[in-house]
């Protein structure tokens, strides 16, 4: 408890100067964004499929893949994204191959808005998933939920036009259902419901476009 309240008032502390008002001169900030990003993710547990046959083997710990977001920025320092990102997992001793899967919509606080190191806080929530594919014309299940975000990083203004992106967060997954789309079918239901949750940590580097 006393943790969370210094994290509390850490939060509180860094998100006061928001709203303050900001007269330091410099060039119009651009609004709309689009960034690219590779992304390293990592989960605490993976057998949220209910069924003991899943994932089938030891996964790897760290997965691997790509993301990408598109926003807007509104005033000079709040930006609002939609942020995609995939990352897969290997399965030891087998063709099968595990991802993780974020769809989100994003709010970042972006500090030093016209300085080239530029600090944010980042949080978002909407879906999550888990794809367990079974190899090549095997098919796949999927597990789906709801999914949150939390953390920050910082951005490296090269220009006017293009910032490089440093994201660490902590994920969260609240999994609901898995939808059977293996090939040929393993069990008689084409779905089932779960309630099964996880927790990880997403780090991710890319390049962002401002337009």
């Amino acid at each position: 408890m006393r943790r969370g309240l210094i994290f509390l008032w850490l939060m509180l502390g860094l998100t006061a100067p928001v709203f303050a008002t900001d007269d330091a001169d410099g060039p119009k900030l651009r609004n709309w964004h689009f960034g690219v990003q590779g992304v390293s993710t990592w989960r605490d547990r993976y057998d949220i499929f209910d069924r003991e046959v899943l994932p089938g083997g030891a996964i790897e710990d760290k997965g691997r893949g790509a993301g990408f977001i598109f926003g807007r920025r509104f005033g000079d320092r709040f930006l609002v994204d939609l942020q995609v990102t995939y990352g897969a997992h290997k399965i030891a001793d087998s063709e099968h191959e595990l991802a993780d899967i974020e769809t989100l919509v994003t709010f970042t606080i972006l500090y030093r808005e016209r300085s080239t190191f530029q600090p944010f806080l980042r949080g978002g929530a909407g879906g999550a998933g888990q794809l367990l594919e079974f190899g090549p014309d095997g098919g796949h299940v999927f597990a789906f939920g709801t999914g949150a975000i939390a953390g920050g990083g910082f951005q490296v203004r090269l220009g006017s036009r293009w910032s490089l992106e440093f994201e660490t967060v902590a994920t969260f997954a609240n999994f609901l259902e898995v939808m059977d789309e293996s090939e040929p079918d393993r069990w008689v239901e084409d779905s089932w419901q779960v309630r099964e949750s996880s927790w990880g940590w997403r780090t991710g580097v890319g390049v962002v476009f401002w337009f």
